[in-house]
């Protein structure tokens, strides 16, 4: 069912009507196979079970849902050829390609049916095209094809050359294309199956980096320089120096922009990566400068628009513009696109506002709204977050700190005592030293609270240890920081410390 969701909700989004895309149902009655389009796309049907059971009383295995599922999603697949890549939210890159791809198909089929003529004809169009954006793949082919019919179907010598020499050219491009993406593949496939932080100078962004360094005299294609300028991007935040990553997406940008079509998305990954270095290195105006650069290439209410305000809402937190932060978030969550957003980006935003019902709980944050005015629910909010829950060595972790704190806050002492065993074994397991030493040694810091019997001037002499090993790690040098530490933890603790010398809670 997965895959046909995601073919309903493509065409969907791009307004085909049920007549173009599945054909008009005979003598005026809706078909089985448009009834499943509609039931899917309005969210009836959500598992194959359901549909199964609606349209034959059996079960996803039954031949005649199988022969059912396989007819809409034979004319959803054909639907695709007919997007109308002229509405918003497509970018001359966008509609260039689709429609030198769809061309493209068109050649070979012309070819194999022995058009050769037509065929040609539609490919030296699509060669200008492919030129202009650098479709490497493309002009690999295409050059192949007209070197082989300026051969043998219609001889002549200097086309024969012309052709020949440009399809050397670009088979050039095209590995070298490669070769980058490779390259970039295998790191980021590396960084998944060890997340473990490298050691400086061993960085395999680093080694990748140097391999085509020497290439980019020869080549200053899109594809070619924006994967050699993310392995660059890649070996300096390993090494923590976000300054000069910073400097690096400044010079991607640089280079990118000398080139006549650069797809904004392109431009938009180094504005991202230079406004994380900002985050990390907690420069509030000149991130600000960033993230309004990055809002003027974006479509308000898109995937790309929120990444930004998740950022920037992080930016703040991470510089005490708490006030912002907050209507960041209200905007983000309140804009009508949102309900649309994908479960992990959703959980995301869940957990951004329970670290701001917390701020607004202890009196760092004052917002005056009715949404606001509902008290918090924590083991609510936990049931909302079910996908982050289970990411033990990610994003479950501010989502366990969040919890230790509202205990704290609320003098739920006797659960903070409870969990305190729980905590200690979970930090033994999945936090060690690599990009999650800081929130180890974060939460063992918390765990000196129950340990010095909740009195703050207590607990001073049993936290300095740990207040020293976060001041020798420093946030600027955590990998992904940012990310788990949503706010601080020097300035958690501060609040921490804070919040125990209050009555009540």
């Amino acid at each position: 069912m997965e895959v046909i969701r995601e073919l309903v909700d493509l065409v969907s989004r791009n307004k085909l009507k049920s007549i173009e895309l599945l054909g008009q149902a005979e003598q005026g009655r809706t078909s089985m196979v448009n009834s499943l389009y509609f039931k899917i796309a309005s969210g009836e049907f959500i598992s194959d079970e359901e549909a199964a059971s609606y349209y034959f009383g059996t079960l996803p295995a039954d031949q005649g849902y199988r022969k059912l599922k396989n007819r809409l999603k034979n004319r959803l697949i054909n639907a695709v050829f007919f997007i109308d890549t002229k509405q918003p939210g497509y970018t001359d890159w966008d509609q260039a390609y689709i429609t030198c791809c769809k061309e493209w198909a068109a050649v070979k089929i012309l070819l194999n049916r022995g058009a050769s003529k037509v065929a040609v004809d539609l490919a030296l169009k699509i060669f200008k095209h492919a030129q202009y954006y650098q479709f490497s793949e493309l002009l690999v082919n295409i050059s192949k094809i007209l070197r082989l019919y300026y051969s043998t179907r219609q001889p002549d010598a200097r086309k024969l050359k012309y052709y020949d020499n440009l399809h050397a050219e670009y088979v050039g491009l095209w590995q070298s294309e490669n070769l980058a993406e490779d390259l970039y593949i295998r790191l980021v496939h590396n960084h998944l199956l060890n997340r473990s932080q490298a050691t400086p100078g061993s960085s395999m962004a680093k080694t990748y980096y140097e391999q085509l360094r020497p290439l980019m005299e020869e080549h200053r294609s899109y594809h070619f320089l924006r994967h050699v300028y993310l392995l660059k991007v890649a070996a300096l935040m390993e090494e923590g120096n976000y300054m000069e990553t910073a400097l690096a997406c400044d010079e991607a940008i640089g280079a990118l922009a000398e080139i006549a079509f650069v797809p904004p998305q392109a431009l938009l990954t180094f504005l991202y990566q230079k406004l994380v270095c900002h985050i990390q290195l907690k420069d509030y105006p000149t991130g600000r400068v960033v993230v309004e650069r990055a809002l003027e290439l974006e479509n308000e209410g898109s995937y790309n628009w929120y990444k930004n305000r998740a950022l920037c809402l992080l930016l703040a937190l991470h510089t005490h513009n708490y006030q912002q932060a907050y209507s960041i978030w209200q905007h983000a969550t309140s804009h009508p696109s949102f309900k649309q957003l994908g479960k992990r980006s959703a959980e995301h935003w869940k957990i951004y506002e329970a670290w701001l019902q917390y701020l607004i709980f202890i009196g760092k944050l004052s917002v005056y709204s009715p949404e606001t005015n509902s008290k918090f629910r924590l083991n609510k909010f936990l049931n909302e977050v079910p996908t982050f829950s289970k990411d033990k060595k990610g994003m479950n972790i501010p989502i366990l700190i969040i919890q230790i704190l509202f205990m704290i806050a609320q003098k739920r002492f006797d659960a903070v005592i409870d969990r305190m065993e729980a905590i200690d074994r979970y930090c033994s397991r999945y936090l060690k030293q690599d990009e999650n030493y800081r929130c180890n040694v974060f939460i063992r810091l918390l765990l000196q609270i129950p340990k010095a019997h909740f009195h703050p001037q207590a607990i001073r002499p049993r936290a300095e240890r740990y207040l020293a090993m976060l001041r020798q790690h420093p946030l600027q040098i955590s990998p992904q920081g940012h990310e788990m530490e949503i706010v601080p933890f020097e300035d958690l603790w501060e609040m921490t410390v804070a919040t125990l010398g209050r009555k009540g809670g």
